[in-house]
C-alpha cells in the first residue's frame, strides 16, 4: 500500500527520515544561514570477541570523519577507510511516494564522492535496505572495487540484481553492464540465519531460528578493520505508518525503480574497530546506527564495550522522538562515547545544489541540546577538531562537507 493513500505529500519529508538536525547547542532547528559552512573480496572470517587490553605505545594518528550528507560518513585512519552508505540521488516527494521510476545517478555519485579516499575503502555499511541507504550503493561499490558491503538479507537479495551470475529465473531480463556488476562475495548479509554474526543480546525476540544469540566480530577482507553487528530496529515514521516495512525474501533480477520496493529487512547497528596492523588491537572504535531504537535495543552489550571505549558514535537523528522521551540520552549513556555526531538530519528530497534544510516536523535542535547534555564538555583531554578549529563540545550536528578530527587521549 503506497503512502499517498495515507499521507499528504507534505508529510512525506519525514517519512524515511532517520533525519533532522540542528547547529550544535541550538534549540531552534537550523537554517542554512545558521549552519556552519562546509570546508572548500573473499568471504569474511569471524573471530572471537576476547581481546587483551589496549596498548599504551606512541599515540596513533588522528581519526578523520567527513560528513557526506544524509547517512553518509567517510571515516579514515591512516590508509584505512570505512564508508557508511551515502545518498546523492534525490527523488522528489512525488517520485518517492507514487512509484514513478527512479534509478541511481551513477555519474552524480562519482562526481560527489571524495575520489582519493575510495582506494582505501574496504568497508561499506548499511543497517537496513531503504532506498535512502541502498539506492546509490551499487555505484559506490563500482568506485570502490576493494570494498565489501555489510548489510542484511534484504539488501543482499536486492543487490543480487547486480551479480554477474544472476539466478536462472533472470534469463532474458536486462542485466547490468559489466562495469556495474557486484560479485556475490562482496555483499555480506550479517543476519543470514545460516551464518549470522549479529548480537541479539538486547533483542532476543528478533533472533531468527538457527541464529546464535551472541554476535561475533567479522574481519573485513583486505583491511585492518573489523565490524560487529548488533540488533536494532526502525521506528514508524509518521504515526502508525511505516514506510518500506518488510523483507525482500527472494533475489531480484533487476534493481527496483519504485522506491517503495526497497524493503528495510532486519535493522542492525555496527561497532567498527580500526586495528593496529602489528598488534591487531583496536586503535579507534566507532559506533554507527542508521535508525534510532528504543533502549536497550540497538545498544552494544557491555561485554564488548569492556574491551575498549567507543571513541565516536555516529547517531541517526531522524525519528528520534519516536523511540523515547529522553532520546538520544539513553543511547549515549549506554554507549558512553568520547564524541558523537548526528547524521541523517536534512531534507533529502531537494536538490544537492541547494543549501540543505532540516527535515520538517521534528525538533532537531532539541536533539543537539540533549546530546550535548548527555556528553558534558569536560573530561576529554583531546578536543574534537571541526574544520581545522578546536571545538568546545563533544556532540555536534554537522553540515555536509564538514570534517572532524579526533585523537586518542
Amino acid at each position: 500500500m503506497t503512502l499517498c493513500r495515507h499521507l499528504a505529500l507534505a508529510s512525506l519529508t519525514a517519512l524515511l527520515a532517520c533525519g533532522g538536525g540542528g547547529a550544535p547547542g541550538s534549540i531552534e532547528p537550523p537554517s542554512p544561514a545558521s549552519l556552519p559552512s562546509p570546508t572548500p573480496a573473499p568471504a569474511p572470517t569471524t573471530t572471537s570477541t576476547a581481546r587483551p587490553p589496549e596498548p599504551t605505545a606512541s599515540a596513533p594518528s588522528p581519526l578523520r570523519v567527513r560528513f557526506l550528507g544524509v547517512g553518509g560518513f567517510l571515516v579514515e585512519h591512516d590508509d584505512e577507510a570505512v564508508l557508511t552508505a551515502p545518498l546523492y540521488t534525490r527523488p522528489s516527494m512525488i517520485e518517492a511516494s507514487t512509484g514513478i521510476p527512479i534509478e541511481s545517478d551513477a555519474a552524480l555519485v562519482a562526481a560527489r564522492l571524495p575520489a582519493p579516499a575510495l582506494a582505501n575503502v574496504h568497508t561499506v555499511l548499511a543497517g537496513h535496505a531503504h532506498y535512502d541507504h541502498l539506492l546509490d550503493v551499487p555505484a559506490v561499490m563500482s568506485l570502490a572495487p576493494k570494498a565489501t558491503l555489510f548489510a542484511n538479507v534484504s539488501a543482499r537479495n536486492l543487490l543480487a540484481a547486480f551479480a554477474p551470475d544472476r539466478a536462472a529465473k533472470c534469463a532474458g531480463k536486462p542485466a547490468q553492464p559489466a562495469a556495474r556488476t557486484i560479485a556475490r562475495s562482496r555483499v555480506v548479509a550479517v543476519d543470514d540465519p545460516a551464518a549470522s554474526t549479529v548480537d541479539y543480546t538486547n533483542c532476543p525476540g528478533q533472533k531468527p531460528a538457527g541464529a546464535p544469540l551472541h554476535g561475533t566480530w567479522v574481519n573485513v577482507p583486505g583491511s585492518h578493520v573489523r565490524v560487529l553487528a548488533v540488533c536494532s530496529e526502525h521506528p514508524d515514521q509518521i504515526g502508525p505508518v511505516h514506510y518500506g516495512a518488510g523483507d525482500v525474501t527472494e533475489e531480484e533480477c533487476t534493481p527496483p525503480t519504485n522506491m517503495n520496493d526497497w524493503k528495510e529487512g532486519r535493522t542492525v547497528a555496527y561497532l567498527i574497530d580500526f586495528l593496529d596492523p602489528k598488534t591487531d588491537l583496536p586503535v579507534y572504535r566507532v559506533f554507527y546506527e542508521d535508525a534510532p531504537a528504543e533502549s536497550p535495543i540497538g545498544h552494544v552489550p557491555p561485554s564488548f564495550l569492556a574491551e575498549k571505549r567507543i571513541d565516536l558514535a555516529l547517531m541517526c537523528v531522524g525519528t528520534y522522538d519516536h523511540v523515547d522521551d529522553a532520546s538520544p540520552a539513553k543511547a549515549l549513556a549506554a554507549l558512553a562515547p568520547r564524541y558523537a555526531l548526528g547524521g541523517h538530519w536534512e531534507d533529502f528530497f531537494g536538490s544537492l545544489e541547494s543549501a540543505p534544510t532540516p527535515i520538517p516536523f521534528l525538533d532537531v535542535g532539541a536533539w543537539g541540546t540533549k546530546a550535548r547534555a548527555a556528553l558534558p564538555d569536560a573530561g576529554e583531554t583531546q578536543p574534537l577538531v571541526r574544520n581545522g578549529k578546536t571545538a568546545s563540545y563533544r556532540a555536534a550536528l554537522p553540515q555536509p562537507g564538514d570534517t572532524f578530527d579526533l585523537s586518542r587521549p
